[in-house]
């Protein structure tokens, strides 16, 4: 379905043969212009379903005020019924997606631009700041590192934690069993392990795109979120915490439980601050039928096969994210293309005097930071000419900000065209292979170029 830019009402020529009294009406054909213009993008769309890029997936064009177009295509899965839903459900628009690496802007960089907005926390502070993760966090030379580090993935860390959290090397509790359950069991020990974490290049040299990066700013997040008391105990999630003492909660040190204080902030701060209905991290059991499936963890080709043994459905595909119970910087967040809408368009239209996020610091956060070594903005990636030899977004502009989500997620917004784009699909059902990357890369190239087109030929 699009709306706004549709053509006016095809002229017809109506012409009136009155002869004994009979009248007859001939309509002559309507105009070439009655075609629907956004037609190109959905057919985009059914070609990557009928080419198995993708089983389904829901698209979505916003600019400041209205919704240009939106289209759900194809089905949850290829034909078999996934574990929580009934039959293959058609794709819908209000569709929860697994976001994979799309919590990184849409959670984390999003929780930080509020705290830099309120003057909180600086660039340039070092993270083992008695402030921050204190020098507990200095350990194995990561002492030079600052938040700037961790936003442009250049602190030195490696691309993944090695062993991986929930490998049976690293051995989280749970990890023994067939299907381990996604509970907190292991939180206080992946903690322990991101304090000693060690380095693969010094700090600031070299673009390295980094989960852990990004499960640090969890905890900065979160330890800012808890000492400076934008977030009360009764606040967070009582699973989470797992019966810390109040006395353990008060000291002025960075804690294992900040994870749980993170995602306290982005539900009060992010989420019930923008009203945003279907976002959330550990969505309810009640709501998986609703939820696009994932990846089948039993198949040899499965990113990290034999970890649950199962489809994925509801639950958060990334292994480390679930291994630290479902609530993480890097991956965990569900949504829907409506709700991210909401928060692209409050950071792409920011206003000047925005208490929550500004102008000035939207731009600082969306805008390529040192084109000499990456594409990458604050957080956000940047369609780049120059850097982003990926291009996800197409043709549209260099400055566009950007980020995409290993499930087949991808998010553009572009700054001179004025709009966004949010592009959802499941193309790791059932597998995550190279083919699929392939695919997936070409599709959302493909939908860009199409929506590009589109919205250039009406600006």
């Amino acid at each position: 379905m699009h709306r706004n830019w549709r053509t006016s009402v095809p002229h017809l020529w109506l012409v009136l043969f009155v002869n004994f009294a009979v009248i007859t009406v001939l309509f002559v054909k309507a105009s070439p212009q009655s075609a629907d213009p956004w037609s190109s993008v959905t057919e985009v769309l059914n070609r990557g379903v009928a080419d198995h890029a993708f089983p389904g997936a829901v698209a979505l064009v916003v600019n400041e005020t209205d919704v240009l177009y939106e289209q759900a295509v194809g089905s949850f899965t290829y034909g078999v019924s996934p574990p929580f839903s009934t039959g293959n459900p058609a794709m819908f628009m209000d569709a929860k997606f697994d976001l994979a690496s799309l919590t990184k802007v849409l959670a984390t960089t999003t929780a930080t631009m509020t705290f830099y907005q309120r003057n909180e926390l600086q660039l340039n502070e070092a993270v083992a700041s008695d402030r921050l993760l204190g020098p507990n966090f200095a350990q194995q030379g990561k002492g030079e590192i600052q938040v700037l580090n961790l936003l442009l993935h250049n602190a030195g860390y490696p691309p993944d934690p090695d062993p991986s959290y929930w490998s049976k090397t690293f051995g989280c509790p749970a990890t023994s069993q067939f299907d381990p359950p996604e509970t907190f069991s292991c939180s206080a020990k992946i903690f322990d392990a991101l304090m000693k974490q060690q380095l693969v290049n010094p700090v600031g040299a070299k673009y390295v795109y980094s989960d852990l990066s990004m499960i640090t700013m969890m905890y900065v997040v979160g330890t800012l979120a808890r000492r400076l008391g934008y977030i009360k105990a009764s606040e967070v999630r009582q699973d989470c915490l797992g019966g810390t003492s109040d006395m353990t909660l008060s000291k002025d040190a960075a804690l294992s439980v900040d994870q749980c204080y993170y995602e306290a902030y982005v539900r009060k701060y992010v989420v019930e601050k923008l009203n945003l209905a279907n976002t959330s991290f550990l969505p309810p059991k009640s709501v998986w039928g609703d939820c696009v499936p994932t990846w089948n963890d039993t198949t040899p080709d499965a990113p990290g096969p034999g970890y649950r043994n199962r489809v994925i459905q509801g639950q958060v595909s990334d292994q480390n994210s679930y291994a630290l119970g479902g609530i993480a910087g890097h991956a965990g967040l569900f949504s829907t293309a409506q709700d991210m809408s909401v928060i692209t368009r409050r950071v792409l239209f920011a206003g000047k005097n925005d208490p929550w996020i500004n102008q000035t610091t939207a731009q600082l956060f969306t805008t390529v930071y040192n084109v000499s070594q990456s594409s990458r903005a604050l957080g956000w990636d940047t369609n780049n000419y120059i850097k982003n030899t990926y291009r996800g977004c197409g043709n549209f502009s260099s400055t566009t900000f950007t980020h995409t989500g290993y499930t087949g997620t991808e998010v553009c917004n572009d700054p001179v065209y004025g709009v966004s784009t949010i592009l959802l699909t499941n193309r790791v059902y059932p597998k995550a292979d190279s083919e699929s990357s392939k695919k997936i890369h070409y599709y959302r190239q493909l939908f860009n170029n199409a929506v590009k087109d589109i919205v250039a030929s009406h600006s």
